[in-house]
């Protein structure tokens, strides 16, 4: 097994619902040598009280909780203070599943080279129950020009100093910094894997941006795929992502249902 230390990074705001359990579902999984750093924006609710009370009892979570401008200025302070070799970005709102940091190091031990590890994901309702398993991809420019995000943000686990040397993450975007994060790294091609493992989850609720600022999602995922997009061939890619990013948005919450779930597993049929 791997000797790789880990930096789970969780940014938070206002999280008392469902941050303790983020954090929980990281913790169970480090080693001696990992951390877990929650950058919170000020919160006025419970959640830094929870996550001081888990600090009390564990020196490996860290809590800095002061203002800040935004989810990506939390992620860029988390890992200017990150401490170990790989870096995990977790919502608060999200979830580490079970067994996902044994299964990146055990793909670190079979190739030490790796810059980056990519695996499949899950997404939650809101009480935590599954609604279905996604498998992860590769971080490819073409990938992400035609069907936006690779792999959800919290199964890749990329190693700090490949995420300080493209700058970390844009305070511009209020919804797309995974997706800008993932065109910078795949520009710079990194050595990646992709596993089998589930690695983070994904949770939909009425107060997440995915369900609030769609609009914006759409803005700015438009921007990102013209400003990636170099040739012909790219442009025809990322135009065809837009339209299927916005077909899907009013489909979204019908995506969801148990009903939808079983006709898309029989017309994919069996994996």
């Amino acid at each position: 097994m791997s000797s790789a230390t880990f930096s789970v990074l969780i940014p938070s705001f206002n999280a008392e619902r469902f941050v303790e359990e983020a954090a929980r579902s990281a913790l169970a999984q480090l080693h001696a040598g990992d951390e877990i750093i929650v950058q919170d924006g000020g919160s006025d609710d419970g959640t830094v009280e929870l996550l001081r009370a888990i600090a009390a009892d564990d020196a490996r979570v860290r809590i800095h909780s002061e203002r800040d401008d935004g989810q990506s200025d939390a992620l860029n302070r988390a890992l200017a203070r990150a401490q170990g070799e790989w870096i995990v970005w977790l919502n608060a709102d999200d979830l580490l599943l079970p067994g996902a940091l044994d299964a990146v190091r055990g793909a670190i031990a079979s190739d030490p080279d790796l810059d980056m590890v990519c695996g499949a994901s899950q997404i939650l309702r809101s009480e935590g129950d599954v609604v279905d398993v996604y498998p992860g991809r590769r971080l490819e420019t073409r990938t992400l020009l035609r069907v936006g995000c690779a792999s959800f943000s919290g199964s890749i686990v990329a190693r700090t100093a490949l995420l300080r040397g493209v700058g970390g993450f844009r305070v511009d975007l209020d919804c797309t910094m995974d997706l800008a994060l993932q065109f910078e790294l795949a520009r710079r091609s990194p050595s990646q894997v992709l596993i089998d493992h589930p690695i983070g989850a994904l949770r939909f609720h009425e107060a997440s941006k995915s369900a609030r600022l769609w609009k914006t999602f759409l803005s700015e995922a438009t921007s990102l795929r013209g400003t990636y997009a170099r040739s012909v061939p790219q442009r025809l890619d990322a135009a065809w992502g837009t339209v299927v990013l916005a077909a899907s948005i009013p489909l979204f919450r019908i995506r969801l249902t148990p009903g939808y779930r079983k006709l898309r597993r029989r017309i994919r049929g069996p994996r």
